[in-house]
């Protein structure tokens, strides 16, 4: 009897372990948890320096409701517009750094990061925003992002801006020679501020965040931006004059953390992977059906509208010629304005 008492604490030993064995959940190779253990969870701080109300803004906000649905909230996005967490080379600063995790910044910002990206700050780039969608998910795109991934970065998707028009307070642009005098706002791009100065016009660089004042107070004359910008930062309350120049294209980048997605279970980054591209498409259709909106707005506003013709365009790119040799001084320079020209063909 003391032998068969002796082995039953045993006994209740081993079954407590083989039952604990039962039920501890599994983790695969690519990091799902498996069986009754909770899955990891991620959250994503996505600021940017736009509107909410702008399709860049809106398509933030959609990538957020899509990547939370399709993860079943294992990936929650956390989104921060108008320049909250800083401006845009900043915000792609602290994502080098690794507190935020996502943005979409212009391209103009990342020649700072990636030198080779001054290519969008040529004039007259692309002919029009279907050449521009080909160019960058196409041959362009795909250089540009395995540059971007030696800076921490990674391209996700290239989103739509619109193209460039002028905006000032002095007198109607009716011509590139109208340009002469002016001081006109540029982003941090060399390439732009070397634009102005091709044509008379002091190129003086100011965040996004700070344009409005700037224009208010006549820091600066005027400035280049899309209509959904110009239309959402109501800088037709401090502009007199609006021209139709499409001179200029602004894309933007939406880019993610490399280190950060490089951490994600595959299952997820296939989702992250996904939904940007998904999300890509709708932001292009989205900002081209808002243009028509934009355009009403600022005929209502009371703006003065002129437009260049093609005599004008070309005219602004004969001024402007040795912006494009300074450009061809950068490694890679001819592929990437072959690739351009490849998709125009």
């Amino acid at each position: 009897m003391k032998k068969i008492w002796g082995a039953i604490p045993v006994c209740i030993l081993l079954f407590s372990i083989i039952l604990a064995g039962c039920n501890k959940s599994t983790t695969t190779d690519n990091g799902e948890s498996g069986g009754e253990g909770k899955k990891k969870e991620y959250v994503i701080k996505f600021a940017h320096v736009v509107s909410g109300t702008t399709a860049k803004g809106k398509a933030a906000e959609k990538f957020a409701e899509l990547i939370e649905e399709k993860t079943k909230g294992q990936i929650k996005v956390e989104i921060f517009p108008d320049s909250q967490l800083g401006s845009d080379r900043e915000i792609t600063e602290q994502m080098q750094s690794g507190t935020i995790q996502m943005n979409a910044p212009f391209t103009g910002v990342l020649p700072s990061f990636v030198k080779q990206f001054e290519i969008f700050d040529l004039p007259y780039l692309f002919a029009d925003k279907e050449v521009a969608y080909k160019a960058m998910h196409g041959k362009l795109g795909d250089m540009l992002n395995e540059r971007l991934e030696k800076q921490g970065l990674r391209g996700l998707g290239y989103w739509d801006g619109g193209f460039k028009h002028f905006t000032n307070s002095k007198h109607p642009i009716e011509s590139p020679k109208d340009l002469s005098g002016l001081k006109m706002r540029a982003s941090q791009s060399p390439l732009l501020i070397s634009q102005f100065k091709a044509l008379n016009a002091g190129g003086v660089s100011i965040d996004f965040a700070e344009l409005y004042t700037a224009l208010q107070t006549k820091t600066v004359d005027g400035q280049e931006n899309p209509l959904s910008n110009v239309n959402s930062k109501k800088f037709y309350e401090v502009q007199d004059y609006l021209t139709l120049s499409a001179h200029g294209y602004m894309g933007y980048v939406l880019l993610i953390s490399d280190e950060f997605y490089k951490d994600l279970p595959t299952d997820l980054q296939k989702a992250i992977d996904e939904v940007a591209e998904e999300v890509t498409k709708w932001q292009w259709d989205l900002a081209t059906a808002d243009e028509e909106g934009y355009m009403k707005v600022l005929e209502e506003s009371g703006i003065q509208i002129t437009e260049f013709e093609e005599e004008d365009k070309e005219e602004f790119l004969e001024l402007t010629d040795d912006v494009f040799d300074e450009f061809m001084k950068i490694e890679g320079a001819k592929e990437l304005l072959d690739a351009v020209k490849e998709e125009g063909n």
